[in-house]
């Protein structure tokens, strides 16, 4: 009887734990969430999907972002060699480092880094 009461117990707990814990991430994927004012396990929870839903969406916007950059700074070019396709080769790396000191600040700003 002690074991089935324990048993039961424990199973109440993981199945309250796991809902705080599905809440904790719903409110996180809308924004509704303050991780710091909850309790231990319900904080833990949260910041570990607040960690994996900013590193997904992040992903999804570097992905974007390197295909848009590859796109505009594309230099692709299979013929001899001389100056104007070296200027050419120059300008699209200057072109990338632009793009890349810009994507840098955007990310700055929009993770709030310090």
């Amino acid at each position: 009887m002690k074991l089935i009461r324990h048993s039961l117990a424990l199973v109440g707990t993981a199945v309250l734990f796991f809902s705080t814990s599905l809440a904790a991430q719903a409110e996180f994927v809308e924004n509704n969430y303050v991780c710091e004012d909850a309790y231990m396990e319900v904080a833990t929870a949260c910041g570990d999907n607040a960690v994996a839903v900013e590193k997904k969406r992040l992903d999804k916007e570097q992905r974007a972002w390197l295909k848009t950059r590859n796109e505009k700074c594309d230099f692709n070019y299979a013929r001899p060699m001389n100056n104007s396709v070296v200027y050419a080769m120059v300008s699209a790396d200057v072109c990338v480092a632009n793009e890349t000191q810009k994507r840098s600040r955007v990310i700055y700003n929009e993770y709030d880094i310090k």
